[in-house]
């Protein structure tokens, strides 16, 4: 896996007839495409305050599939359904991204995730690189149910440079000690005090047989 498709999304008011779209119509198509790696839905959890509700995401072998005529022509053969919802879709960021850094960790599916955006100041970028690769990635991993840590970086979209995606075993993972060492260090305060932009997301594995 080399790129990654992510699509953050609310849902219409019909949030039902969205997820039946989505499971039984928007989500096969996509992954019948060749290039089309794996295909997975997760759902903000219940209370929380962020961008938006749903996320997908799909592993692409590179960037270049969404180029594919296979992927092309889903969009010049849309069917009634897929255009009426994504009309009434009231938010989509929908934004590319090429593999940066993959830390240990298997394909297993976890039950949560996080993902955490940021734009590192103009020359900023290898140093940020850097810190995720020599200090940060390591750190997490260290805590008692944090799974995987892959860095992206985003080459289409609207979203922050840098997107960081964690596999988590469940929220208990920020009330580690560990978590709080990883995330107290003045290499990360000094990233972390001089980024442009900062995005926060956490969200469930959805199972897609249960209907919102």
């Amino acid at each position: 896996m080399q790129a990654l498709l992510a699509a953050f999304m609310n849902p219409p008011q019909d949030e039902r007839a969205f997820n039946a779209w989505y499971d039984e119509e928007h989500v096969p198509l996509r992954q019948a495409v060749p290039g089309f790696l794996s295909a997975k839905r997760y759902q903000a959890p219940d209370g929380a305050e962020q961008m938006a509700k749903y996320l997908a995401l799909y592993e692409l072998a590179s960037v270049a599939v969404l180029e594919s005529d296979g992927y092309t022509r889903l969009r010049h053969e849309q069917s009634d359904r897929e255009r009426s919802m994504l009309a009434s879709v009231p938010m989509l960021a929908r934004r590319v991204f090429t593999l940066e850094l993959d830390g240990p960790g298997g394909p297993d599916e976890r039950p949560y995730l996080l993902t955490v955006g940021m734009t590192p100041p103009p020359g900023g970028e290898d140093d940020f690189v850097a810190w995720y690769r020599e200090e940060h990635i390591p750190m997490l991993l260290e805590v008692p149910g944090w799974k995987r840590v892959r860095l992206f970086r985003q080459v289409d979209g609207d979203g922050p440079a840098f997107m960081a995606v964690h596999e988590l075993e469940s929220p208990g993972v920020f009330e580690r000690p560990e978590y709080t060492a990883a995330t107290s260090t003045p290499w990360r305060q000094r990233i972390r005090s001089s980024v442009l932009r900062y995005e926060r997301n956490l969200f469930a594995l959805r199972n897609p047989l249960v209907r919102a």
